[in-house]
């Protein structure tokens, strides 16, 4: 559960950042774990900082839990801690995501051996433009994507959240007011979205953001929750990318009868299901048990 303003938390941050060049986050994922990347600069309040001039700067680590998203703090000695969400220990100054699962290295999926998603590290001055970077992954440096399918809560608990139950036509999504949604048709998706300050993907977004998964597959059954499924992994992290759930995209045709994409195929999709299933040809007043949603932002980074 998401219990933390975290855009009262950025907005607070008195730490400044900056690093050379300015394009990748200032976190990375080494052979020696997660790292303040060479180059990088963090200047924190009461004349804290942390230098990455003659290397990279280790993160401490906690013991890490599948599926959780931790912040980096800037502790009041400069170093860089690790911490969760309810327990933050300095300045808040980015973060990650642990995964249940390594991301796709091919075309076959990912792995069952819980990992940084090094697409997940996020900072000051590089992360989503919505408010709540967490649970969400960088494709390409271009946009980010929800790493999880949207659950039933997301409008309480953020909607990429690891283990939720997944919102469909069957299992509905809760509204804002406490009450059950009727639907989740296209209308209900993307307003769940724009309430958090993001959009649905569209064709490309997805093509891209899918990439990595093993092809023409599913997974067999309705997944009901959302978490691991290691061959449907995409190479940025994006957990049952295809062959789970179908989702709704913000594509269509503007000028003839409303049309909504569906995109990634279902459990029972098989060969029809991948990266590059798409169509357009769906009423956008559907409200089926599998179809679902995941979120996308665009990207901020900050000179």
């Amino acid at each position: 559960m998401k219990t933390t303003d975290i855009k009262t938390v950025i907005a607070a941050s008195a730490a400044r950042i900056a690093a050379r060049p300015r394009t990748l986050p200032i976190f990375g994922v080494t052979a020696a774990g997660l790292v303040l990347r060479f180059a990088a600069v963090i200047d924190g309040p009461a004349g804290r900082s942390c230098r990455a001039d003659a290397g990279d700067v280790p993160v401490m680590l906690p013991t890490l839990n599948a599926g959780t998203d931790y912040a980096i703090c800037l502790g009041a000695d400069g170093g860089l801690v690790a911490t969760d969400w309810d327990h933050l220990a300095g300045d808040v100054v980015g973060g990650f995501h642990f995964a249940p699962g390594g991301n796709a290295t091919g075309r076959a999926g990912g792995d069952s051996a819980p990992t940084i998603n090094p697409f997940s590290c996020w900072d000051l001055g590089w992360r989503p433009t919505c408010p709540d970077p967490r649970g969400m992954a960088c494709v390409d440096g271009r946009f980010w994507a929800d790493i999880y399918l949207t659950g039933v809560n997301a409008l309480k608990d953020g909607s990429s959240v690891y283990g939720a139950d997944i919102a469909d036509g069957r299992s509905l999504p809760v509204r804002a007011d406490g009450k059950v949604s009727p639907r989740f048709d296209y209308e209900v998706a993307t307003a769940v979205m724009a309430a958090l300050g993001k959009t649905l993907l569209s064709i490309e977004d997805f093509f891209a953001a899918a990439f990595g998964v093993t092809e023409a597959t599913s997974v067999g059954s309705d997944p009901v929750r959302t978490g691991l499924d290691a061959p449907r992994t995409s190479k940025w992290g994006l957990m049952q990318a295809t062959g789970n759930m179908t989702i709704w995209g913000h594509d269509g045709d503007p000028d003839g009868p409303r049309r909504a994409a569906l995109l990634g195929g279902d459990w029972d999709g098989g060969d029809w299901s991948g990266s590059r299933f798409a169509g357009v040809s769906h009423w956008p007043v559907s409200s089926d048990g599998w179809i679902g949603a995941r979120g996308r932002s665009d990207h901020l980074a900050l000179v």
